[in-house]
């Protein structure tokens, strides 16, 4: 009898016992992406059960598993997708990403962890799991509007995932965080990815394009294969990641326009790979290493939470969504995914990372998973909550800087306008890559330049470091300096082009806000990424004190500017009491005629929602409009927690898209049309 080889077996083993646990996964109503890990210990060296598969076969085929799945994102990433998220999506993503990278960072630098494990940790933490994020929003029903936010940042995720792991793969190819090898490989990345992009893009879309229309779906799927395995060795030949390969596959594969026809053909063969995977990483646990590193698990798992829920909170109320959609779209993320997993993969590939810590990964990845549905449901009444004890004037300018951020959105930069934007955005741009130049060249400095210096002036060896670390500080600060110069610009060009949401009271107190407003957000955009990045580079000692305090004491100077802006609030709320939409005011009365992205609506005495309590209506859950203010009496602000019992002649202010608040109309009771204009 011929002896079977080891991997058919190996191959059997995996996809048996992967079918077993994903089908009790299934009846528990928990993600799939669980139980294959679960099937991985169960077939794992490291679990006492008589069930031991071969690690580097099961390793051999999970390198298969990456390709697919990577080809699989690379094919459902595509420009226009970017796009259609928009620049609200970029915002919350780039200050989500940098956040936590920057809190995972720090954690582990916490735990006693070395700066290369620290970027490689913080990194992994960023990305959320489309998989697990798809199987919750399956199982736990949440408003059109929170699923599109969600969903619109996993494209962003897709991006910024790539990026990390093309940057962390130049690391661990490197070794170290020595500047001048990692930026000479970074200029081989560049090469390598246009020539990739040049000559794939004039090749690749119209050969699958002919492929998909003229040959067989058997060919299709060879010509899809080769090409996505090709590039994956490609790229690995060329110093870099198989993933990055095979992204870039399929990529191009998603411009030819035939993503449904080469979809139809790999995605069961990217679906079994997958699942193989998710074995492998679950073989990669040791459970010793839970118990060994509980609280850094612990650690890192409320860092994901944080992070998550913080970063992409902020981002959405700085580009103008609703309170509860902004913390709740933070929430529903607070869990990471299989790029998270990848990238620890090249780490310990490269011996940049410990074993260890692709345990304490996964147990944060499991750990997160499953606290997911809870959040998802906590999110509601936890938004609710907060956001009813928000401060009646920081409410009002809240409100009333979501209408105007709503309205810029709405209009758009159109057609000549972006001309006077390019000059602040280029220099804040150059500022960027300088700073990151300047420290990431720091140790390079503070070693070599140090010592000619001290050579050179017949200085000490600690004057010397003294000297170049205080004008690197210098140099930073002064480059600090002038990126907030930029950003300034670059918020007062854009707060120009919004049209007033309003009429009458709000055109340029509403125009500081945004402007305000934007200002923040650009410089957590930037920023947060920026020190997240940097803090493995940053040498210890003086310069990184002069760092953070350059850092803190210019976001603490916009924050200080934003304070000063908010105790002119009383004057915010001229528009409510200027039009007024007064739909049931009795026999005969017709409403005001509504238009723009903020609302003043009066409760007549006709009104169906009177004696009702606020929270019942849920308006800003069901209509997705944030509720400005409640005034009584005329213009008595009400608290909104406990939550109040509307009366009649209550003054109910809300600010959103104006479908969302023709909705909030109709809940309230009228009619969708009722007191619009015709």
């Amino acid at each position: 009898m011929n002896a079977i080889p080891r991997l058919l077996m190996d191959l059997a083993l995996v996809l048996g016992v992967g079918t077993l646990t994903g089908l009790l996964f299934r009846r528990l109503k928990l993600p799939l992406v669980l139980g294959y890990v679960l099937a991985g210990m169960l077939v794992g060296p490291h679990v006492p059960v008589p069930l031991v598969a071969d690690e580097h076969n099961v390793k051999t085929l999970a390198d298969l598993g990456v390709i697919l799945l990577m080809f699989g994102v690379g094919l459902e990433f595509s420009p226009k997708k970017l796009f259609q998220a928009g620049p609200t999506a970029l915002l919350m993503g780039s200050i989500q990403v940098g956040l936590t990278a920057f809190v995972g960072a720090v954690v582990a630098r916490a735990f006693g962890r070395t700066p290369m494990e620290s970027l490689f940790i913080g990194a992994a933490l960023t990305i959320s799991s489309t998989m697990v994020l798809t199987k919750v929003l399956e199982g736990v029903p949440v408003p059109r509007s929170l699923r599109d936010a969600a969903l619109s940042l996993t494209v962003v995720h897709d991006l910024f995932g790539l990026l990390l792991l093309t940057v962390l793969a130049a690391v661990a190819k490197v070794g170290s965080l020595e500047a001048g090898t990692f930026w000479s490989l970074m200029l081989r990345l560049g090469l390598f990815l246009g020539v990739v992009l040049l000559l794939g893009r004039m090749v690749v879309p119209r050969f699958l394009r002919w492929m998909a229309d003229h040959a067989s779906s058997e060919l299709l799927l060879l010509a899809c294969g080769g090409l996505c395995f090709s590039l994956a060795v490609g790229a690995a030949a060329a110093g870099f990641s198989l993933a990055l390969g095979a992204f870039l596959a399929g990529s191009l594969g998603a411009e030819s326009g035939r993503v449904r026809a080469i979809e139809r053909q790999v995605g069961p063969l990217r679906d079994l790979f997958t699942a193989v995977f998710f074995v492998a990483v679950g073989m990669m646990l040791e459970p010793s290493a839970w118990r060994d590193h509980l609280g850094l698990i612990i650690g890192l798992s409320m860092a994901v939470v944080f992070g998550n829920t913080l970063g992409i909170g902020a981002g959405g109320l700085l580009a103008g969504l609703p309170f509860q959609t902004s913390l709740r779209t933070g929430m529903v993320l607070s869990q990471i995914g299989e790029f998270g997993y990848i990238m620890l993969g090249v780490g310990i590939a490269a011996g940049a990372v410990g074993q260890e810590l692709y345990s304490v990964g996964v147990a944060v990845g499991v750990l997160t998973a499953f606290a997911s549905p809870f959040l998802v449901r906590a999110s509601g009444p936890f938004s609710e909550t907060l956001e009813a004890r928000i401060p009646s004037r920081f409410r009002a300018s809240l409100g009333l800087y979501q209408a105007w951020a709503e309205s810029l959105r709405r209009r758009g930069i159109r057609h000549g306008e972006g001309q006077e934007l390019r000059r602040p955005t280029l220099l804040l741009f150059l500022d960027t890559v300088l700073l990151l130049g300047l420290v990431g060249g720091g140790h390079l400095l503070l070693t070599r330049w140090s010592e000619w210096l001290a050579n050179r002036v017949d200085w000490g060896h600690f004057t010397a470091q003294g000297f170049t670390a205080a004008l690197i500080g210098l140099g930073a600060g002064l480059l600090v300096l002038g990126m907030l110069r930029q950003v300034r610009v670059l918020a007062r060009d854009l707060a120009v082009l919004a049209p007033s949401p309003e009429a009458v009271g709000s055109g340029r107190r509403g125009r500081h806000l945004l402007a305000g407003g934007l200002r923040m957000a650009v410089l957590l955009m930037v920023g947060l990424p920026l020190v997240a990045a940097l803090q493995p580079f940053a040498p210890k000692g003086p310069l990184l004190g002069v760092a953070l305090v350059v850092f803190l004491g210019t976001l603490g100077y916009q924050l200080w500017k934003a304070r000063r802006l908010n105790r002119e609030v009383p004057g915010v709320l001229e528009w409510i009491l200027a039009k007024v939409s007064d739909p049931w005011a009795g026999e005969g009365a017709s409403g005001t005629p509504a238009h723009g992205t903020l609302r003043a609506i009066r409760l007549g005495p006709r009104c169906p929602s009177l004696g009702r309590r606020l929270t019942d209506l849920d308006l800003s859950g069901r209509a997705g409009v944030s509720i400005v203010a409640l005034l009584r009496n005329g213009q008595t602000s009400v608290a909104l927690h406990p939550t109040p019992v509307l009366r009649e002649g209550d003054l109910l202010a809300l600010a959103g898209p104006e479908h969302a608040l023709d909705e909030a109309e109709a809940l309230l009771g009228m009619p969708l049309d009722s007191g619009k204009a015709h």
